[in-house]
């Protein structure tokens, strides 16, 4: 194992026996799927009132070991103790008993019951003497207690947008006041201010000693809420750190094996086309939006900025065909439209990664390859095997292309890593003549070199003439790659960013509604 030392030197060293005090220890956790090891030989240990970051690569292991610390999976060997109770039942329930709850990076609430059910459900009673008016009651005062309350108890979880999702399973975690609390990629849906709220309520349980477990990929987090560390590689422990003596750097090249390489690609200059205008829309009028006109020309690359809820899913949804929408001028790809939906969008040339992979980019039970090409698949169209096999050569390219780990075109998009299963819904849409990409906060979750390559995948659209359309979460993102960034804000665009004026600075003050000296939208000629 590597340590890195205060003076931020990566030093090899034997784990350390756990503290006495110690509330969470691992041992020598180990988990194989068949001939696959997933965890090897992990030891760590978290203090009470700590917090303890667990990092590393997709694949790297560290959503299994959230898993097994949760009860929600069997180690096949090695030890959990919390509090001295020993877990290793693969039993949630018993694991909340022994004072352990997660949540959980795919979020394991059901989608068809409400709020306040699902708040409900860790208590086990909810089939037995369940009372809805109590259990929305209770809702309601545990939701304005923790700052929820634009949450509706009463509303069903699949009608909220995934941050809110994101939050109630934060929230049910966070019910009886567990001794050991397990964040698995809690703020991969969530904004700056949605971070900030995850932190007070960290800081608010630490202060009452409980010990949190933090998973993240988002490494500048780590700066501010991490007490220590755990690197994981492969399965892995990579190596250990602790508050103020490490770099991105340094962890980066802790959880890949090599050097670094963290800076964004450059963005190739806007060619000059004869090619029609990518998307010409004038006065878009939808659900949440009000009014909204773009320009995107061949090869560009255009940013969504703004707080989430402010019409970014609204639009992109909107711009595929998958909620209503009408405008008083709509061209894609130099063809007029009236009225839009998926499949004549996927007709058009436009390509959709959406917000929630898991609901609508992928079908879990269906293999890397059918996923692949589920846009092109039609109605009782030859598929399965025959039509992998007519396809191999681009199945393959776009495997090696953005380095998705995978054992073949076969093996189910449900066991591959969240980072893996992004790229295959990113991947779908290479080489396939789009004309224009539509992107919901692609890097969600992911890893930083899933995230490179999934930024160079996106310049070399560009650099094929493909329009990008691109909504993100990290404004750093925007700023450093798009050509230009609109930023909206209740429905309607409240600034339009390039050039000098396109700042981080800029796009967060727009975002919320404070205008930047020299504010003016571009006419649509």
């Amino acid at each position: 194992m590597t340590v890195l030392t205060a003076d931020g030197v990566a030093t090899p060293v034997a784990a350390p026996p756990a503290p006495s005090n110690a509330l969470l220890v691992v041992q020598n956790l180990t988990k194989h799927y068949g001939p696959v090891v997933a965890v090897q030989d992990v030891s760590f240990y978290c203090l009470p009132g700590e917090v303890h970051a667990l990092i590393g690569e997709n694949g790297a292991g560290k959503s299994t070991i959230a898993k097994m610390l949760a009860g929600a999976v069997v180690p096949t060997s090695g030890s959990v103790t919390a509090g001295g109770i020993a877990l290793v039942s693969g039993r949630i329930k018993d694991a909340r008993l022994a004072g352990v709850s997660c949540a959980f990076q795919e979020l394991a609430l059901v989608p068809d019951w409400t709020v306040a059910e699902n708040l409900a459900l860790p208590d086990g009673a909810a089939l037995r003497g369940f009372s809805q008016r109590k259990s929305i009651h209770a809702a309601t005062a545990l939701l304005a207690g923790l700052e929820l309350d634009h949450i509706d108890a009463r509303a069903l979880v699949s009608s909220l947008s995934l941050a809110d999702r994101q939050f109630v399973e934060i929230a049910r975690a966070i019910t009886g006041a567990p001794k050991a609390l397990i964040l698995d990629e809690a703020s991969s849906a969530l904004g700056p201010p949605g971070v900030e709220w995850l932190f007070r309520r960290i800081r608010e349980l630490t202060a009452l000693g409980t010990s949190v477990i933090y998973v993240s990929h988002r490494l500048s987090e780590l700066a501010v809420i991490a007490d220590r560390g755990t690197v994981l590689r492969d399965g892995r422990v990579a190596g250990e750190f602790s508050r103020g003596n490490w770099s991105e750097d340094q962890l980066i090249s802790m959880m890949a094996g090599r050097e670094a390489s963290k800076a964004f690609p450059s963005s190739p200059p806007l060619p000059v086309s004869s090619k029609p205008d990518v998307l010409r829309i004038e006065n878009l009028v939808a659900e949440g939006l009000n009014g909204i006109s773009i320009l995107i020309k061949p090869g560009e690359i255009l940013g969504v900025g703004g707080l989430q809820g402010h019409g970014q899913r609204e639009l992109l949804r909107a711009l595929f065909g998958a909620t209503p929408a009408s405008a008083s001028k709509w061209m894609l790809g130099g063809r007029p439209v009236r009225r839009l939906t998926p499949v004549k969008a996927v007709r058009l040339g436009a390509g959709y990664v959406p917000e929630d992979r898991k609901v609508e980019g992928l079908a879990l039970e269906l293999g890397v390859g059918e996923n692949l090409l589920a846009p092109w698949l039609k109605p009782f169209q030859r598929g399965g095997r025959p039509r992998l096999a007519s396809e191999k050569t681009w199945i393959s390219g776009v495997i090696a292309s953005l380095s998705i780990r995978t054992r073949g075109p076969l093996e189910n998009a449900g066991a591959l890593s969240g980072g893996n299963q992004q790229k295959i819904v990113f991947g779908r849409w290479t080489d396939r003549s789009r004309t224009l990409i539509l992107l919901h906060d692609p890097t969600r979750g992911i890893d930083v070199r899933a995230k490179q390559e999934l930024y160079k995948a996106i310049i070399e659209l560009s650099r094929q003439g493909v329009g990008v359309l691109w909504f993100s979460t990290e404004v750093e993102e925007l700023v450093n790659i798009c050509h230009r960034v609109v930023v909206l804000y209740e429905g309607k665009i409240a600034d339009e960013l390039e050039g000098d004026r396109l700042t981080a600075e800029a796009v967060v003050g727009a975002a919320v509604g404070v205008a930047s000296p020299g504010v003016s939208q571009r006419e649509i000629s």
